[in-house]
């Protein structure tokens, strides 16, 4: 089973158990918090992957960090995750589990890349115009500064990307500029 179906199986089952028990908002706060831990500690990450590193330590690590912090059900499903041997997914499971719960409540990630720090009125203008003309109920915005655009935007949603940056305009022409066919030669 490849990792991504491994992932999916496993958070779509974890998102069926919380909403069966009614603790969904409970456990996608949990899998939200332990998911950014896990991206932004890269050594917990590698732990979690070493084949190295015996199960019973993995399951110590688990303890020491999550228990108590989170909510029973999502700590009892780490645990069972590891005792698996599919702790090395944990970030693809937790990934996983919060597409599907976006899905449930309607949610759209959109990444809104600029070369500056946009004004809060100019924001909401982009995403209140991508809502109207994508029909999209409700949007969590991640915003990054990536000076290398030069100028303008890139929104990201979905499949889909709409770059609106100086540095896509001007690669643009170069490749307009370089296809010198519109250019009649002469001999």
């Amino acid at each position: 089973m490849s990792a991504h179906s491994l992932a999916t199986r496993y958070g779509k089952s974890l998102l069926g158990l919380a909403q069966e028990k009614g603790k969904l908002e409970e456990v996608f706060k949990d899998v939200k918090a332990i998911d950014s831990i896990l991206e932004n500690h890269h050594d917990l990450k590698m732990a979690f992957k070493s084949p190295i590193i015996p199960t019973d330590k993995k399951l110590t690590i688990i303890r020491k960090i999550f228990e108590g912090n989170v909510s029973d059900m999502t700590y009892k499903f780490m645990e069972l995750v590891t005792k698996k041997r599919r702790e090395a997914e944990l970030h693809g499971i937790f990934a996983a589990f919060i597409t599907q719960y976006n899905i449930i409540k309607g949610i759209t990630p959109v990444k809104l890349t600029s070369a500056v720090k946009l004004d809060a009125p100019l924001v909401q203008n982009i995403i209140n115009s991508l809502k109207v003309k994508e029909k999209l109920a409700t949007v969590e915005l991640r915003e990054t500064v990536d000076e290398d655009i030069i100028g303008g935007f890139i929104l990201q949603y979905d499949d889909k990307m709409l770059d609106n940056s100086v540095s896509r305009s001007l690669n643009n022409l170069k490749t307009v500029v370089e296809d010198d066919t519109y250019i009649k030669k002469y001999s």
